[in-house]
């Protein structure tokens, strides 16, 4: 499954790029998330609970940024697994400064998704997906407003 989409920020993009790696504001942004704790070296471990239709859950995994260009560029692999099913994503993440005011955040995902989650379908899981996407930039705006 592909998803992508892009993100305008009315913040300075060092601002952006800093709230994007910073682990209180990551555990209070990510749909579902328990626990996320940074192990070094650009690693996370996560605990989430998700529910999407009837199949719900718990996943333990760990995040890992690799090819970092600060303040520009990374790409973000996770792995988790749990009792519905087990789900793998790279995606590439890419801030531009935009002329006029802030910055934008381009961002490409590639998910592999298996168990019983998978069962619910490419479409729903898509929209779903948007829609976490979606929330995650609101709550993280506002993240970012609480602690200016």
């Amino acid at each position: 499954m592909n998803i992508n989409g892009k993100e305008k920020f009315e913040d300075p993009l060092e601002k952006v790029w800093d709230s994007l790696h910073d682990p209180e504001i990551l555990k209070n942004i990510i749909p579902g998330c328990e626990e996320l704790n940074y192990q070094g070296d650009g690693e996370y471990e996560v605990i989430m609970k998700l529910g999407v239709a009837a199949v719900k859950g718990e996943y333990t995994g760990k995040v890992k940024l690799d090819d970092i260009e600060k303040p520009y560029h990374y790409i973000l692999t996770a792995q988790g697994s749990g009792s519905p099913g087990h789900v793998d994503v790279e995606m590439d993440c890419k801030l531009n400064e935009l002329e006029d005011e802030g910055c934008e955040l381009v961002w490409d995902c590639q998910a592999d998704v298996g168990g019983k989650i998978a069962g619910v379908g490419s479409r729903v899981l898509g929209g779903i997906a948007k829609y976490m996407a979606g929330k995650f930039f609101k709550d993280m705006k506002s993240q970012m407003k609480a602690k200016a």
